[in-house]
């Protein structure tokens, strides 16, 4: 029995097949890329963690104080990391090389890299770091790395090497391969059925309406016309059908004029105000199609610069809570310094919550509840908060905060986000460190104060500066371009305003003016340095 299929079948077979191939290959591709990033991760773990033993035998004097810390500091090593399956930690010697501790005494002795190393067969010798070698061997069917890093003591020398698996089974990144081929597939069967749509819209509703104005005129009916709902080629079957109907029609009532004059010029009058009322009937739904549409477009655009600046609030403070965590992991965990980020930590989750309140709360268009504040006291808490992310960026601070700064009414959530803004635009002008310089200075003749954000990054275009808070305008690969949108935003609510320096110096400046809530003394200034 053989198949008899529609157009619109074909076509839609022919789509689904496209995009199941597509579907296939961006999965496999997806769980490639995400199985080498994953490994790549692993492997400089693990390098940093043996150069971290090495550095710590080193600076804590292992070889003369004794093995016994550095074999305790090394077996809780391998404990609590279930890759690490053997560390051995060698000393070098006039009388050859001495094992000073090692966390498989029953095993066998792992091998010495170095620069004089010879690689095997398949080029898989490393050097990630100076003093540090690596290669890839395979143990009991698994492949796993021997990494050595090179001890280097004030009183003798070494090498730390250890056994890492190479294979570890991350739950979550399966978890979100999953989810990425569910959305993948979801998409597929949506993008099918709106095209099932379309063409059904586009064209087999077209070619319907064709069809039927044929049948009619085959009846006899001489004025059945084929809706023309497109400038395509449907479109232009319909209109040479219409054309063709009009001439035969034209010549029939030729010839019935010559019999009956009169009713022919009842006939083509009524088919003129006919016409006419159509005509006007079409033009009068496109244009409240074109409104509709507009107005949709419209609302779908509010929709998403509020979606949009949502994402931009939430991610500002997830910047301060990672460098946070990253610190944290590096304390002990009953550490008071520890206990202090970690309420850190909560106050930047509570933070997240009112900033997103704060953004519904604008896009209704709510003054922020202004309150008197110190703004020496905000820029302060600005600095402890930013500061580990400071440091791993290797960005130095200077603050020059005005001592006798009266108090400001303003939002300090809202003001607080405006700092973080500025803050984050230097840390991502400085990928490689810098230095980052915040002032505070109070104008008597004006009654404002007066902040400065200074940078040393890669500066600002002169082209740039008109449209640097205009909304979705960024000059970096992967930002919003809202972030100084809604800086100005919140500068303007309260009734000051934000400006980028031109022409300064090497890197940007911006300057922000707020009104003052008091009166206050001779100036006098407080240098701070932080990072």
């Amino acid at each position: 029995m053989r198949l008899h299929l529609s157009l619109q079948w074909k076509v839609l077979l022919l789509v689904a097949g496209t995009m199941a191939v597509i579907l296939l290959a961006s999965a496999y591709l997806h769980a490639l890329l995400t199985r080498l990033l994953i490994e790549e991760f692993h492997y400089d773990n693990a390098v940093g963690q043996v150069v971290t033993v090495a550095k710590r035998t080193a600076t804590n004097d292992y070889f003369t104080t004794g093995p016994d810390d550095l074999l305790q500091e090394i077996q809780f090593l391998v404990n609590s990391r279930a890759d690490f399956n053997q560390i051995d930690v060698y000393q070098t010697t006039p009388d050859g090389v001495r094992l000073v501790a090692t966390t498989a005494p029953d095993g066998p002795r792992l091998p010495y890299l170095n620069e004089q190393t010879q690689d095997n067969e398949l080029g898989e010798l490393e050097r990630p770091l100076p003093d540090v070698v690596s290669i890839e061997v395979e143990r009991e069917g698994q492949r796993h790395w021997i990494i050595t890093a090179a001890i280097n003591d004030r009183d003798g020398s070494g090498y730390v090497t250890a056994l890492v698996r190479k294979s570890s089974r991350n739950d979550l990144v399966s978890r979100l391969q999953s989810q990425h081929n569910m959305l993948l597939g979801g998409a597929a069967v949506a993008s099918i059925a709106l095209l099932y749509f379309l063409f059904a819209l586009f064209f087999r509703r077209p070619a319907r309406d064709i069809a039927g104005a044929m049948s009619r005129a085959r009846m006899g009916d001489l004025s059945a016309h084929a809706p023309v709902r497109s400038d395509d080629e449907l479109g232009t079957i319909a209109r040479g059908f219409n054309r063709m109907i009009d001439d035969i029609r034209g010549r029939d009532e030729e010839r019935e004029r010559l019999l009956t004059q009169v009713n022919g010029f009842n006939d083509e009058l009524r088919h003129e105000v006919a016409r006419a009322t159509r005509e006007l009937r079409a033009a009068d739904e496109a244009h409240f199609e074109t409104q509709q549409r507009l107005a949709r477009s419209e609302r779908l655009a509010a929709v998403g610069q509020i979606a949009a600046s949502l994402a931009h609030e939430i991610g500002t403070p997830l910047n301060a809570i990672s460098g946070h965590l990253r610190l944290l992991g590096r304390n002990h965990p009953h550490d008071r310094d520890t206990q202090r980020r970690v309420e850190i930590i909560n106050t930047q989750l509570e933070f997240i919550v009112r900033s997103v309140r704060g953004l519904l709360a604008r896009t209704q268009r709510q003054r922020p509840a202004l309150q008197p504040l110190d703004l020496n006291a905000l820029i302060e808490e600005l600095l402890w908060l930013v500061k580990p992310t400071l440091e791993a960026h290797d960005i130095t601070v200077a603050a020059a905060l005005d001592k006798d700064m009266p108090l400001l009414r303003g939002d300090r959530d809202g003001l607080l986000q405006l700092f973080l803004n500025l803050v984050n635009n230097s840390i991502d002008a400085m990928p490689a460190g810098g230095e980052l310089e915040i002032t505070t200075r109070l104008e008597r003749r004006t009654r404002s104060a007066e902040l400065t954000f200074r940078d040393s990054g890669v500066g600002l275009a002169p082209a740039a500066l008109e449209h640097l808070f205009e909304p979705m305008w960024t000059t970096k690969d992967t930002g919003s371009g809202f972030g100084l949108a809604i800086a100005r935003e919140i500068a303007v609510a309260h009734g000051g305003q934000i400006e980028a320096v031109g022409g300064v110096r090497e890197g940007a400046t911006f300057r922000l003016t707020l009104p003052v809530y008091a009166d206050a003394p001779a100036p006098e200034e407080v240098l701070t340095d932080v990072a």
